[in-house]
């Protein structure tokens, strides 16, 4: 199990950054000494809405046993500190960490408060020595004290000086497993990162890890990708007779495919195996509607599948059940592109990617106003890539509430869209299924609101010439077809999944042939 810590400057920050490593990770610890702002109540509620999967750990470090992070921690008196861990227990937070530092019949208050509430949440018994690493013996005792306590999990974290400190440290796992006890044993500092390497292979109950390098709680720590490749290859994953081989000389034929619901109209199958053919790659790309996403995305893993689109309606649900999602797909908040890596699932965000060099074909984007018509993962993807290349994008939702968090995430207005007609912009984006085949006849505006835009893009390519875009072309403005970001977008996962580069007019001429034929 990979650990987050989440230690934001501001609760906003918290709530975002809680939002991402639910979305990334197996837990969060919530350093309420490091986050400042906001109420345990919102920063757990929050947590619980991105996923129902994550665990949620809080504690509230001594200042004698917090690692420097370049700011005063926020310090909690004995009796704060206790009322703090026992709202934790009443919220049902997953665990609870208290140091045995702060004596024994305090921790035995807290794990009684605990089974008063019916156990839910457990205890961690924690002892951190940010200086140096005691003696194998020391630690032992430590150890057995602990458990003498009856804590759920017993955490030992001390700062290496020298390599060999990793020895003693780590020395503790199969020491505890002798007990039956759950332990959390690490090494602090850079000579420590070898414990953090070798702990999870050795049955370390869980492993902390950081987003960013900027952002670790405590020196040392390895970022979550690292974590989680470490946690694959020393856990033995792609030895087994399951594994999917993607070394050079397998020459079986690999499958791709599209994960959504509904999926029926997509022209992705089309569009995709002309691709592969055309790089001489055995294989097939097929759809498929799910109902059940977890066990669909399991499913990846246990057969010979190397890749996944993700469409409509699970481009931010697929997130938890992924290993790993890059950078860009963690800042959008939504996923279109899944990589098999031997039984390691990678998430990537080739949306963004597909629209900005659609609109770069007609627009130069920085300096530019963007109205962008939804709130969904593709709206995600369309804010991220615009404000990354200098434009300025405002979101226009007809549910508020989803509107409204989008905006807020990135920091740009929002309006309803029964108020679009009071906005001035120079390019209007569509991003919803309003106008999709087989509705046609639908637009998500009006014809009158066009005359205030010079472009007009829509993301849906069939039809490839939609209502939106017929008023638009109408009105005067330049439009975009979803076509060529459709390609781009295809084209981008193909180079993740192949390292190859797939020939785009091919690509584009299969799904324009394809649509004349519908029509």
């Amino acid at each position: 199990m990979i650990c987050l810590p989440v230690t934001s400057k501001s609760a906003d920050q918290a709530l975002h950054d809680i939002q991402r490593a639910c979305l990334a990770a197996d837990a969060v610890e919530l350093r309420m000494d490091l986050i400042a702002g906001g109420t345990l109540a919102e920063l757990i509620s929050t947590a619980r809405k991105t996923s129902d999967r994550v665990k949620i750990i809080v504690t509230c470090r001594r200042p004698e046993e917090a690692a420097s992070v370049g700011r005063l921690p926020v310090v909690y008196t004995a009796e704060e500190k206790m009322v703090l861990l026992k709202k934790a227990v009443d919220l049902e937070a997953d665990y609870v960490d208290i140091e045995l530092a702060c004596g024994d019949d305090v921790v035995r208050e807290l794990l009684a408060y605990c089974c008063g509430r019916g156990g839910r949440t457990k205890v961690i018994v924690s002892f951190h020595d940010i200086k140096k690493t005691p003696s194998l013996l020391r630690l032992k005792e430590i150890f057995h004290r602990s458990r003498a306590l009856q804590a759920d999990v017993v955490k030992i974290v001390t700062f290496a000086v020298k390599p060999e400190d990793n020895l003693k440290i780590l020395a503790l796992i199969p020491y505890a497993r002798k007990y039956s006890q759950k332990i959390i044993a690490l090494g602090m500092g850079e000579k420590g990162r070898i414990s953090r390497i070798a702990a999870p292979h050795l049955g370390n109950f869980l492993s902390f890890a950081t987003l960013e390098n900027s952002a670790a709680s405590a020196p040392g720590q390895l970022t979550l990708t690292e974590m989680k490749q470490i946690v694959r290859r020393t856990a033995g994953n792609g030895s087994g007779e399951n594994a999917f081989l993607t070394s050079a000389g397998d020459s079986r034929p690999v499958n791709f495919v599209l994960l959504g619901n509904p999926v029926a109209q997509s022209l992705s199958p089309f569009m995709h195996n002309t691709a592969l053919a055309g790089l001489g790659i055995g294989g097939n790309y097929s759809a498929f509607c799910v109902v059940d996403l977890a066990s669909a995305v399991q499913g990846i893993r246990g057969m010979n599948i190397r890749g996944a689109s993700v469409t409509l309606p699970f481009k931010s649900a697929v997130m938890e059940y992924l290993d790993d999602v890059s950078p860009d797909g963690l800042a959008i908040g939504a996923v279109n592109t899944i990589y098999n890596d031997n039984g390691c699932l990678a998430g990537f965000n080739t949306d963004f990617k597909g629209l900005i060099m659609t609109i770069r074909e007609g627009l130069e984007i920085r300096g530019k106003k963007f109205v962008i018509i939804g709130a969904g993962g593709t709206a995600r993807a369309a804010v991220y890539g615009i404000i990354k290349e200098g434009g300025s994008p405002v979101i226009v939702n007809r549910t508020p509430e989803q509107g409204y968090l989008l905006a807020k995430k990135f920091g740009c207005p929002f309006y309803a869209l029964s108020e679009i007609d009071k906005i001035k912009a120079d390019c209007l984006i569509n991003t919803t299924p309003v106008g999709m085949y087989p509705a046609v006849a639908e637009s998500p505006v009006s014809a009158s609101v066009l005359t205030g835009y010079e472009y007009v893009v829509d993301v849906i390519y069939n039809p490839l010439k939609t209502r939106l875009l017929q008023d638009a072309e109408k009105a005067g403005c330049r439009i975009f077809s979803g076509l060529n970001m459709f390609v781009h977008q295809g084209a981008e996962q193909i180079k993740l999944w192949t390292g190859k580069e797939p020939d785009r007019a091919l690509m584009k001429m299969t799904v324009l042939e394809k649509l004349k034929r519908v029509e």
